[in-house]
């Protein structure tokens, strides 16, 4: 089947949690829980035109050869897959059942020998070791798509309900520095990071070494495209020894903004605030300010 190759950024929903507030069950994503490859594949919109679609098909289920038994934050009720499903209104000619990472064959901790890549959303959907899609008339109601993975969605005056979690939302976030980096006082020092979004592209960035007190423009090293992280910069010179706090934030071009403060309503997942990055500025007078 025709093979297409994709240059895309994907990011676990639960990137940047070990700095929420209160510990919260999960990997302990730091800032590393983030990636861009060339992933190479056939689209899912080829396969499903090949083995045929009916009429009043309303989902896909991409299922995983994983599989066990889950007793958090729910008990499964016994061993189940990983499994989770796309809508087939998405446009299903960008999501690639992807054979090759890099140039080579998926690696097992990727999904060897094939796996899902769904530009622009989260990773939970990007299904690795795929042995099994199913063309459903409903919406899919499994454990990875209800209890995990998901969240409640205030609707006005009536109940919240629970929705899977789906696309990426804007973030911005620091490399360099990296957290409790010593800099040198009075030296020219190259912040550099990179943005991202699900929908559009990142537009403009910009970045507070003050804790968020002020903020100034960053320049992108990269162009726009849509579904890959754009790189950043800012060029600083340290004048004040100390502890100091940076922070980005980012506007993309569908006007989404970053929140300031997490929402506790989506639980340990889609953490896009700004993530403090501590550091300490090293001069003469450093080791008093900081003994």
């Amino acid at each position: 089947m025709p093979a297409q190759t994709r240059r895309i950024t994907m990011e676990c929903a639960g990137n940047n949690r070990v700095y929420l507030p209160q510990k919260a069950r999960g990997v302990q994503w730091e800032l590393g829980g983030v990636s861009t490859a060339d992933w190479t594949g056939v689209s899912l919109a080829a396969v499903l035109e090949r083995a045929g679609v009916q009429p009043g098909a309303l989902e896909v289920v991409l299922q995983g050869a994983d599989r066990g038994e889950m007793t958090d934050p729910l008990p499964s009720g016994g061993e189940i897959h990983y499994a989770r499903s796309l809508p087939l209104t998405l446009d299903l000619e960008d999501v690639l059942l992807a054979y090759e990472m890099n140039g080579a064959a998926l690696p097992p901790q990727h999904g060897y020998p094939l796996r899902a890549i769904v530009p622009g959303w989260y990773g939970m959907a990007a299904v690795k070791w795929l042995n099994r899609l199913e063309v459903i008339d409903r919406p899919y109601g499994g454990y990875f798509q209800t209890v995990d993975y998901a969240r409640w969605e205030g609707r006005g005056d009536l109940p919240p309900e629970r929705v899977p979690l789906s696309a990426m939302h804007l973030k911005a976030q620091i490399a360099r520095p990296a957290p409790r980096e010593v800099v040198s006082l009075g030296r020219p020092y190259r912040v550099t990071g990179a943005a991202w979004c699900g929908q559009g592209t990142p537009q403009t960035v910009e970045v507070s070494i003050d804790g968020g007190q002020t903020w100034q423009p960053g320049r992108w090293t990269t162009p726009a495209q849509t579904a890959v992280w754009r790189l950043w910069e800012l060029d600083w010179t340290p004048e004040q020894a100390g502890p100091h706090e940076l922070l980005a934030r980012a506007v993309s071009s569908e006007g989404e903004m970053q929140p300031a403060h997490h929402d506790p309503g989506r639980g340990s997942y889609e953490i896009t605030h700004p993530i403090a990055i501590s550091i300490v500025v090293s001069g003469a007078d450093a080791a008093q300010e900081n003994p």
